[in-house]
């Protein structure tokens, strides 16, 4: 019994969502939910795009989707599909947002004494720019126009592309957002370009190193802990964590990284 009462904790919003499905199937939803339901519905079906893909692996470290989901079908799916179906935008900060500022500001000392600027690529739910913003940096947003809101009016930017920025940012962060890209060395590029010498990458991915090769939509990028050691010139920093738990080895849920270093790889 303890058994089950585990399993329907821990997979409790699945159970919800999936029976939220079955009753819109059947029409049984009433009308001001039918909207959620509707969004959900389609995840659930856009999701099978993804899974008809295999996992293709290459010798720097990482799984990739192949064949990979064309950029007009991932912008629709982010656009129309994914927060909608999700509740989580509306509360921004998390604690795994304020685990990663204490991680940056700790290790690179001095971080807060001037004002930098701060790419939140994968901003999403908004997160840590609020952190950055109150500690007096200027944060630049980067995300789908789903998830767009203007909370400040100074030192706080919006932005879709990253090909019209004339800035060299400071910090490049990405929390769980590496691995939804759909070109992970088109980006890589971009960022070459907008950073400098010292500038400080930190990025969050889900460990694929024990996962099996599932597919987990829509994720089209799986990293292991060797992608980053061949990603980068220098790494400061590359664990894995289990919740708030470093571990030693590849047995934890995440990876951890960030650097003060150059991009190395630029090609699959």
């Amino acid at each position: 019994m303890k058994k089950l009462i585990y399993l329907i904790v821990k997979n409790q919003a699945r159970i919800r969502n999936f029976i939220i499905i079955i009753l819109f199937k059947l029409n049984l939803i009433p009308k001001e939910y039918y909207g959620k339901a509707k969004q959900l519905y389609n995840r659930k079906k856009l999701d099978k795009i993804f899974k008809n893909s295999k996992l293709s692996y290459s010798e720097n470290g990482y799984y990739y989707l192949n064949p990979m989901p064309n950029e007009k079908f991932l912008n629709e799916y982010y656009e129309k599909t994914y927060w909608q179906s999700r509740s989580d935008i509306n509360f921004p900060v998390r604690l795994r947002d304020i685990e990663h500022f204490e991680l940056i500001v700790n290790f690179y000392k001095g971080f807060n004494l001037s004002p930098k600027k701060i790419l939140n690529f994968g901003a999403g739910h908004g997160g840590i720019s609020f952190l950055f913003h109150s500690a007096n940096h200027e944060v630049y947003n980067y995300d789908y126009g789903s998830t767009k809101k203007n909370f400040f009016s100074e030192r706080w930017h919006q932005i879709n592309l990253l090909d019209n920025l004339n800035n060299k940012f400071d910090l490049i962060y990405g929390s769980h957002s590496l691995e939804h890209v759909q070109d992970l060395f088109l980006v890589f590029k971009k960022f070459n370009k907008i950073s400098h010498p010292d500038t400080i990458f930190f990025f969050e991915v889900p460990n694929h190193f024990n996962d099996n090769k599932k597919i987990h939509p829509p994720h089209t990028y799986y990293f292991t802990r060797k992608f980053f050691f061949n990603a980068f010139n220098n790494v400061d920093f590359c664990k894995t964590f289990l919740g708030s738990e470093i571990k030693n080895d590849e047995s934890g849920s995440v990876i951890r990284f960030f650097t003060k270093s150059k991009i190395k790889i630029l090609a699959l």
